[in-house]
């Protein structure tokens, strides 16, 4: 390690290749920003419904008055249907105003931002040609307007004196296309005798503007003014009228939180210094000078000692190593890390508890998936974006070693962190889980631990392959974060919705098993891993860039450097694959009498685990070819690739798989004859497909994956030497790589408009046929007016309360016999609302509809929770 002044020999690393660190610790000032504004605004939401007494039950009361009016007049399943209208109603309306409230700190900011250069002209600033005459003046306006030509080609930069300042100092504002650069009075004077530091303070002034990150500057200090304005405040305020008794530990939360904001915000302002003065000293002339400027500047002088850390500017020590080594900007930080993962936990559960609220009916999508998009665009563009510009240091051959699993623990610590700080409520965060059962706490932190090491692998192989091909690396970045958004936000979301859900249910293993279980197995989050294959393998099919366009990986005017480029082997991946849905076409001819057999037994449940033994075989025929495909394609150092490929071919190879078990089917269940006329009965084929290659899919991708990981170990890689730079394409791998594509694109999009006609009933829904628990537990004695409200609304709150391991890997339907049992117990209560559920239940169970089933059950279940807060007020008043 060199002093901090001494100069580096060898190649300085170039990081403007890719969207730089400012950027990145931008995206953390922004998610530090909507995580404590929402945390203030579900906090004052919270604080209106306590002080104004609106408890739930209260909030629903136009809701309940018209179901409980409307019993003996309408129709059982049209009353539900009303009811859960109005619910939505209400709820949705709740939901808003957190979410809402961002919109003013947003509407402050833009209005600070886009004033904010009327405060430097507050200061009385002059034209630089204004300043005195003279030749040696002219002189200098004429080099100073040639630097700004140079530096800042098309950007219309005006340069201004401060006539007040005798620093040698200077500063750029203003807005996009209308920059300005204001030099201090002491810098224009300073020019007769240090000319050369002068000129490199005007290069790192104009480099903020070369490096588009002015309007990140002025953004930066507009949202801190904003938060302290429109969230601090009214919270603050808000607390000492209500709660009066409650403003030191608020005092002390708001604290923390303008700490954090500030801590980001110095964050930004740092990075942005470091990234000019490697911009302003990109070669090694000018390197000299700008060290020399650094080391006259005298921006750290009002923060003495620790206090520096405050400091908008870094050390002066700090610029210097930077400048003589601009790779430090590359490197993998841990801070970086564990600010999103903290700024996660903080922010999720405010927008998560607000947007479950527009989501009664229970549906898992919108509940996670939403809010998981969110955090996951602004967290994919800390991770992903740190591991790429890591990446590109690796490439060039002086970059250190990533350690990726120092910074997955960082972000777990860092969500875990961010948890404990924001205990708004106290049903979703992992720390009272913790508190239930340490063990069960730790192993879902486990759990995303091993979430974000896998998604940080994949973000690297995604670098190596990608950087390697790509002529526009920040646009190939930025598509990068956006396929990482859909991936890792997917899983982030489901992984607090699962902490949610153990909490509120029960904290035990059994509960913590179904989770995980139904995580794993979950289809969109499966498919979030066929999307993450076919990405990284897309790389392969993208021929090398011509001479002169690749990546810039140096500084000091260096050739673009060609890297080596792994070709994607699609074709040969895909051998194994249509092997094995041959053998499962011929071989499940002796599957055939064990089909016949179930089929016969009728309501059983025989015939739906023979289908399940069918389905079974093919996916281990799959996972043989995802073996066999990890041999082809892999090898020793390319496990991931082997990977990718084979979750690539296997989605390629469900559907064909999922027509030969239909076939199979149809013939055991119908026969020879009358095969095909069974593809017409119930649903409809394409939902039928469909629903056999999820199924498929979904039980094949992790033993695959296993395999060929496993797969490429078996074969020794001998590493080619780099290929000549070649334009031409491999036409059979883009062909393959091309059809494998739009087919998957073509089922997404068309599995989607089915799914919505679906839901608007354009498309009959498919009729389910019960097994036979499901119509015991339906079929049971009822007893109108047995059972008290309360003693069936606890029974129906506690009825999904503790699920066994079974319920997650169930073929015979138990959600619907708890489901059902539920629907049979309160048809006996002597509440007629709740009985008139019930008969909804019933009629919805008669024409074999799971999703109306589902919908009862919830309706029902946030009855109840009303009806429990009516009680509370009556054991209140008595």
């Amino acid at each position: 390690m060199t002093a901090a002044g001494e100069m580096v020999s060898g190649r300085r690393l170039n990081p403007f290749a890719l969207p730089s660190s400012t950027t990145s610790r931008f995206l953390i000032l922004i998610t530090a920003t909507i995580a404590c504004s929402l945390y203030l605004a579900l906090f004052l939401f919270e604080l209106r419904l306590r002080v104004a007494y609106l408890p739930e039950h209260v909030r629903h009361a136009e809701c309940l008055s018209s179901l409980r009016s409307g019993v003996r007049s309408v129709e059982p399943t049209l009353l539900v249907d009303r009811y859960g209208e109005c619910t939505a109603g209400v709820t949705a309306g709740e939901a808003l105003l957190p979410i809402g409230s961002l919109v003013v700190p947003a509407l402050f900011a833009l209005l600070l931002y886009a004033f904010h250069p009327l405060w430097a002209y507050r200061r009385g600033l002059m034209a630089l040609a204004q300043v005195s005459g003279g030749e040696a003046h002219a002189d200098l306006v004429r080099g100073f307007t040639s630097i700004a030509e140079e530096e800042a080609p098309g950007k219309n930069v005006r340069l201004l004196v401060d006539p007040g300042r005798g620093e040698v100092t200077g500063r750029a504002l203003g807005l996009p296309r209308r920059h300005i650069v204001v030099l201090s009075m002491g810098l224009v004077l300073a020019h007769a005798t240090t000319p050369a530091i002068t000129e490199a303070v005007l290069r790192h002034e104009l480099a903020h503007i070369r490096n588009r990150d002015v309007g990140i500057a002025h953004f930066t200090v507009a949202i801190w003014w904003s938060f302290l304005l429109t969230a601090c405040v009214p919270a603050l305020v808000a607390t000492a009228i209500w709660i009066p008794g409650g403003l030191l530990p608020q005092c002390a939360r708001l604290a923390a939180m303008t700490l954090v904001l500030w801590l980001a915000r110095t964050a930004v302002l740092r990075a942005r210094e470091h990234h000019a003065d490697v911009r302003a000293g990109d070669t090694a002339e000018r390197q000299e000078t700008m060290a020399a400027a650094i080391e006259t500047a005298s921006s750290n002088r009002r923060y003495p000692g620790p206090l520096r850390f405050f400091s908008s500017h870094p050390a002066r020590r700090y610029r210097l190593a930077v400048l003589n080594e601009p790779g430090r900007l590359l490197r993998l930080d841990q801070w970086e890390m564990f600010s999103a993962g903290s700024l996660a936990g903080l922010g999720f559960a405010p927008v998560y508890h607000s947007y479950s609220q527009l989501d009664i009916e229970g549906v898992v999508d919108a509940r996670y998936f939403t809010p998981g998009l969110m955090f996951g665009l602004l967290i994919s563009g800390v991770l992903v974006v740190a591991v790429w510009r890591a990446s590109t240091g690796r490439l060039a051959g002086q970059g250190s070693r990533m350690s990726l699993w120092w910074a997955s623990a960082s972000f777990t610590v860092g969500v875990i962190a961010g948890q404990y700080a924001a205990m708004i409520r106290a049903e979703v965060w992992i720390w009272t889980l913790a508190s239930a059962n340490p063990l069960i706490g730790l192993t879902y932190c486990l759990v995303l631990l091993l979430i974000i090491r896998a998604f940080l692998s994949w973000a690297k192989a995604c670098s190596s392959a990608w950087l390697a091909v790509s002529t526009h690396p920040r646009t190939i970045t930025l598509a990068a974060v956006a396929v990482s958004a859909v991936v890792i936000g997917s899983w982030l979301g489901f992984w607090f919705y699962g902490i949610a859900t153990v909490v509120q249910a029960g904290v035990t293993w059994d509960l913590l098993v179904v989770t995980l279980v139904t995580m794993v197995r979950y289809t969109p989050l499966v498919l979030t891993i066929a999307l993450a294959c076919a990405y990284l393998v897309a790389a392969g099919t993208r021929a090398r860039p011509a001479p002169g366009s690749g990546l810039r990986l140096h500084l000091d005017d260096a050739a673009p450097v060609l890297l080596q480029r792994l070709p994607a082997h699609l074709v040969r991946a895909s051998l194994p694959f249509a092997v094995a849905c041959c053998l499962m076409a011929v071989g499940g001819f002796a599957l055939q009498p064990m089909l016949t057999a179930g089929s016969r037994q009728v309501g059983t449940g025989q015939f739906l685990e023979a289908v399940y033994v069918t389905m079974g075989v093919a996916v281990g025929l799959l996972a043989l070819a995802a073996l066999a495909a990890g041999i082809l394609v892999g090898g020793r150092g390319s496990g991931t690739w082997a990977v990718a490929h084979a979750g690539v071919m296997l989605l390629a190879a469900v559907v064909p798989m999922a027509l030969v078990i239909l076939g199979h089917v149809a013939v055991a269940e119908c026969g020879w004859e009358r095969a095909g006329a069974c593809f017409a009965q119930g649903a409809p084929l394409q939902v039928t497909i469909g629903n056999y290659a999820t199924l498929t899919y979904t039980y094949a991708i992790y033993p695959c994956l296993l395999l060929a990981g496993c797969g490429s170990l078996l074969r020794a890689r001998r590493r080619p030497p780099v290929p000549e730079p070649r334009r031409g394409v491999n036409r059979p791998v883009v062909a393959s790589a091309t059809i494998v594509i739009t087919l998957a694109l073509a089922a997404g999009v068309y599995g989607a408009l089915l799914n919505w006609r679906l839901t608007v009933g354009a498309i009959p829904a498919a009729r389910m046929t019960w097994q036979r628990p499901v119509m015991e537990a339906a079929n049971q004695p009822i007893k109108p007016g047995s059972v008290p409200q309360l003693d069936a609304c606890r029974y129906a709150l506690g009825v999904f309360a503790s699920p066994g391991v079974r319920d997650a890997l169930n073929t015979d339907q138990r959600y619907y016999v708890l489901a059902a049992g539920l629907i049979n117990r309160v048809a006996s209560s002597d509440d007629p609302a709740l009985r008139a559920m019930a008969q909804a239940g019933y009629v919805w169970l008669d024409r074999g509809r799971a999703d109306m089933v589902t919908k009862v059950v919830s309706r029902v279940l946030h009855y109840c929770v009303l009806v429990g807060g009516e009680h509370q007020v009556d054991l209140q008043a008595s």
